[in-house]
């Protein structure tokens, strides 16, 4: 694919000229032996970075001032997992009388599995706004002061009592120790040094902080075990192995007939969403069969749009768990304001038959301020149509008038207040 920059007047942002033609790559990413490992992955890039899914057990937001949440590291141990538990016989002052009596009946916490959010900062009370899950902000100082007891059943298989002393600032402070009381530690992370990642994670055996995953710019898709309510209705924290997309990510789904999945690229026609898990574990059964009619469109946070296939699946309880995909970027073009995508088109088909016709496919992550276009011109700059498009925020499809065009190669220009972007047009 060749690649050039499209110099624009000063009131206008940077877009990306892209040709229509795209490969269709074949790729793998192996977990390793009873998926041991989790992996980062950029479509555009490939594999981002590998770390054992077991070298952690709480991992602290760092990028998100919003939302101090923390992740418990439920993977390993049987395919049920209950390791993670609020205290329920008492708060913060209890800390020295802490037992595990009645554990076995206690409600286990699980991390969010639609959003990047953990069992800690998940479960909150909706009418206090100073209530953060783990602890109350404290009005005056702003500091979040840590309220509850957490009971976690570590990676080593320990069983311990944690309490996050306070978020002050940038620094989490925390306390843990065995149960009964012995080997107790209090720690401290300064998130600052983190803010390019999403988390930053500790081990609560080895008592030190861990730097594992890429910066959250460079990866889309992470590959691993993560624990649903969904895959059976009376056990919720049943851990799966499957596919969790970045912050900012999202994903359309489609069922098509089998035959027609190398084909299909009609994004426009389903609804992207944010969820982490629109990828999820069931592109594959439960006996590990392979589900061949599903096709997924993945938007990046860069605006460009990837068809992602599964093709191939290999267990992790047989061999290395692997999964075997092909990817595609299809055509698509952003409006950018400096690093931002604020809109993203696509022709389709492209190349397109004269007596065919054709669409725009178009996403406005944010209302324009005066009425957004398209436009198609000739390589000498002539505009030959010129159409209105919607302007508030969206995913839409516009039918593109291209008949009577003479075949060659046009360029479809989409115009917005913030921006334009323009995408070669092949008719044939």
């Amino acid at each position: 694919m060749i690649m050039k920059k499209l110099l624009l007047p000063a009131l206008f942002a940077l877009a990306t000229l892209s040709a229509p033609a795209q490969t269709v790559v074949t790729d793998s990413v192996s977990m390793g032996k009873d998926y041991m490992n989790q992996v980062w992955y950029s479509l555009s890039d490939d594999e981002q970075g590998t770390q054992a899914r077991n070298n952690w057990d709480i991992a602290f937001r760092t990028n998100r001032p919003d939302q101090p949440t923390i992740l418990v590291n439920h993977t390993g141990g049987s395919n049920i997992t209950r390791n993670f538990w609020i205290y329920p016989k008492g708060a913060r002052a209890n800390w020295a009388s802490v037992d595990t009596v009645g554990l076995s009946k206690w409600t286990p916490l699980y991390n969010m599995e639609t959003e990047w959010k953990g069992a800690m900062g998940r479960y909150i009370d909706p009418t206090n706004k100073y209530d953060f899950g783990w602890g109350i902000k404290d009005a005056g100082t702003h500091y979040i002061v840590g309220d509850s007891i957490y009971i976690i059943r570590t990676q080593s298989g320990a069983y311990k009592k944690l309490l996050i002393d306070q978020l002050a600032g940038s620094v989490y402070s925390f306390t843990y120790a065995n149960i009964d009381g012995s080997d107790a530690a209090t720690s401290s992370i300064n998130i600052a040094g983190y803010t390019s990642k999403n988390f930053v994670y500790f081990n609560l055996t080895t008592k030190a902080e861990a730097d594992r995953e890429p910066a959250a710019a460079n990866w889309d898709l992470v590959f691993g075990q993560y624990a649903t309510a969904d895959f059976i209705a009376t056990a919720p924290g049943f851990l799966v192995n499957g596919v969790l997309v970045n912050e900012g990510v999202s994903v359309a789904k489609a069922a098509v007939a089998p035959s027609a999945r190398a084909t299909y690229k009609d994004f426009g026609a389903h609804i992207l969403y944010p969820e982490i898990n629109g990828i999820g574990y069931n592109w594959k059964s439960s006996t590990h069969v392979l589900n061949d009619s599903l096709v997924y469109f993945v938007r990046r946070k860069s605006g460009e749009v990837w068809k992602l296939v599964f093709t191939g699946w290999t267990s992790g309880l047989i061999d290395k768990a692997t999964s075997t995909f092909t990817k595609q970027m299809l055509v698509t073009a952003s409006v950018r304001t400096g690093q931002k995508s604020t809109a993203t088109f696509s022709v389709v088909p492209n190349p397109a038959g004269n007596g065919g016709g054709a669409e725009i496919v178009y996403n406005l992550d944010q209302a324009t301020r005066d009425q957004a276009l398209v436009s198609v011109s000739d390589l000498t700059g002539k505009t030959l149509r010129t159409i209105p498009l919607q302007s508030t925020p969206g995913f839409y499809r516009q039918s593109l008038p291209i008949e009577g065009l003479p075949a060659g190669t046009y360029l479809v220009r989409l115009v917005t207040a913030e921006g334009s972007a323009v995408q070669q047009l092949i008719v044939q």
